[in-house]
C-alpha cells in the first residue's frame, strides 16, 4: 500500500507565486527602508551644514579677531610714529640750529668755507648726542645709565658755551648767539627725554611699569563722612592693583558689611555664653542652698562640694545656720512690693495665709531652712511684712510641735521626728514621749 499524498506534503514546497500578505509585507519593508535611507541622507546633510556653519563662524571669528588686532597694531604704530615724529622733529630742529651756529662761527670768525665748516660743526654737535644714544641703549637693556647721561649733559653744556662764546663776538651772529648756545645745551636733553619715553614704553609692554593709582573726586576727600571710606578704598586699590574707583569702593563696602556681620555674630555669641554662664551659676547657687541642708555624711553633699569647687557658684556653699530668715521684715514695714504682672494689689485672704504657712512649714521640715520674708512675699506676690508674719506664724506652730529655732544654726526637729515620719504628738513639746505619757497615766 502506497502513501503518495503524505509523502508529497512532507516535501518542502516550491511555490511559484506569493500570497497577498507576503506582497504587502515586502512593500512595507521596502517603504521603511526607503524612509530610513531618506532620513539618513537628511541627517548627513544637516550634519554637513552644521559643520560648515561652525567652520564659517570660526573663520569669521578668527578674521574679526585678526582684523581687530591689525587695527590695534596700526593705531599703536600711528601713535608711536606721530609721537616719534613730533619728538624727532623737535630734536632735529634743535640740532640743526646748533649746527648752524657752529657753521656760522667758523665761517665768519675763521673765514672758512661752508664745505669746510659743516663737517666740523656736525662732529662737535654730535658728540653729546652719541653719548646720549649709548646711555639710551644701556638703559633699554636694563642697566644703569646715570653716568653716561650726566656725561652727555656736561658735553652739551660745554658745546653750548663754546657755541655762544664764538657767536657773541661776531657782528653778524651776535643777536643769535644765545639761541645757538641754548640749542647746543637742549640737544642732549631732548634726546634723553625721548630715550626715557621709549624706556617707559618698553617697560609697560613687559608689565614692569606700575599702573597709575586710583583717582577719586575731590569732594570725596573733602566731605568728612566720605573721607575714611575713600582712604580705605584708595589703599585697597593700590594693594590689589585695581584701576576702577567703583570696584575698589564696592569691595571695601562688602568687606565692611562682612566685618559688621562678624562683629554682631561675635557679640551675640558672647551674650549667649554670658546668659548660659549666668544660668549655670544660678543653678549651682540653688543646688548650694539645697546641699547645705543635707547631713554632712550624705554622699550627695560631698559630690556637690566637688562640683562647686570646679564651677564656683555665685553664692559659695555656706555652713549650716547662715541660710536663715530675716529677723526683721524690713526697715520700712509699711512698704509693699508691687506685683510683677502689673495688676492692682489685692488683699490676702485666709486661703492665702494658710497656703503661705503651709509653704513655710514645708520648707522648714523638708529643707531644714527658714525662708526669708522676701521669699514668701515673692512666692505669693504680697508685701514683705505679710511674708514676715506668715513666717512667724509657721515658726510658732512648729515650735508648739517641738521644733526649736536657734540663732546660730538651722531649725532643729524634735527627737521623734528624726526616726519616724508621722507627726509628733503635742506631748513631745513638753519634753515627754508617748511611752512616758502612757506610763504616767
Amino acid at each position: 500500500m502506497t502513501h503518495t499524498a503524505p509523502e508529497r506534503a512532507s516535501e518542502p514546497g516550491r511555490r511559484l507565486w506569493r500570497s497577498r500578505a507576503e506582497r504587502r509585507a515586502d512593500a512595507a519593508r521596502a517603504l521603511i527602508d526607503e524612509q530610513r535611507a531618506r532620513h539618513q541622507a537628511e541627517r548627513e546633510r544637516l550634519e554637513t551644514e552644521t559643520e560648515h556653519a561652525r567652520l564659517r563662524a570660526q573663520l569669521d571669528e578668527q578674521a574679526t579677531t585678526a582684523a581687530a588686532k591689525r587695527r590695534d597694531q596700526r593705531r599703536t604704530l600711528r601713535q608711536r610714529i606721530s609721537l616719534a615724529v613730533v619728538l624727532a622733529a623737535a630734536n632735529i630742529g634743535v640740532n640743526a640750529a646748533a649746527v648752524l651756529g657752529q657753521i656760522l662761527a667758523l665761517m665768519y670768525g675763521l673765514n672758512w668755507e661752508w664745505w669746510q665748516a659743516v663737517p666740523l660743526a656736525v662732529v662737535v654737535e654730535s658728540v653729546a648726542v652719541n653719548v646720549g644714544y649709548l646711555a639710551h641703549d644701556k638703559m633699554i637693556k636694563g642697566f644703569s645709565a646715570y653716568g653716561l647721561r650726566l656725561l652727555s649733559y656736561a658735553i652739551g653744556v660745554g658745546v653750548g658755551a663754546f657755541n655762544y662764546s664764538h657767536n657773541s663776538g661776531l657782528t653778524e651772529t651776535a643777536e643769535f648767539a644765545g639761541v645757538f648756545g641754548a640749542a647746543s645745551i637742549l640737544s642732549p636733553v631732548l634726546w634723553q627725554i625721548y630715550s626715557q619715553w621709549r624706556h617707559w614704553e618698553s617697560m609697560r609692554e613687559q608689565g614692569l611699569l606700575e599702573q597709575r593709582p586710583l583717582r577719586f573726586p575731590l569732594l570725596r576727600w573733602v566731605i568728612p563722612s566720605l573721607r575714611s571710606e575713600t582712604w580705605a578704598a584708595f589703599k585697597h586699590g593700590v594693594a590689589e592693583g585695581l584701576r576702577s574707583p567703583d570696584a575698589a569702593l564696592a569691595e571695601v563696602r562688602a568687606g565692611n558689611a562682612t566685618g559688621n556681620a562678624e562683629r554682631a555674630l561675635r557679640i551675640a555669641q558672647q551674650q549667649l555664653i554670658a546668659v548660659q554662664s549666668d544660668a549655670l551659676q544660678l543653678s549651682l547657687t540653688h543646688l548650694t542652698a539645697v546641699a547645705v541642708t543635707l547631713p554632712v555624711e550624705d554622699p550627695a553633699r560631698k559630690r556637690f562640694a566637688l562640683l562647686a569647687q570646679r564651677f564656683h557658684p555665685i553664692i559659695p556653699p555656706l555652713p549650716p545656720g547662715q541660710l536663715l530668715a530675716d529677723s526683721d521684715p524690713t526697715d520700712d514695714p509699711e512698704e509693699e512690693t508691687e506685683p510683677e504682672t502689673g495688676e492692682e494689689t489685692r488683699r490676702p485672704s485666709d486661703q492665702d495665709n494658710d497656703a503661705a504657712r503651709a509653704w513655710v512649714k514645708q520648707s522648714i521640715t523638708r529643707r531644714k531652712t527658714v525662708p526669708s520674708a522676701q521669699a514668701v512675699a515673692d512666692e505669693f506676690r504680697f508685701s514683705k511684712k505679710w511674708g514676715w508674719e506668715r513666717v512667724n506664724e509657721a515658726k510658732k506652730e512648729l515650735a508648739a510641735k517641738g521644733w526649736t529655732f536657734p540663732d546660730d544654726g538651722p531649725p532643729v526637729s524634735p527627737a521623734v521626728s528624726r526616726k519616724v515620719s508621722v507627726p509628733v504628738p503635742a506631748a513631745a513639746v513638753n519634753g515627754s514621749t508617748n511611752g512616758n505619757a502612757k506610763g504616767g497615766a
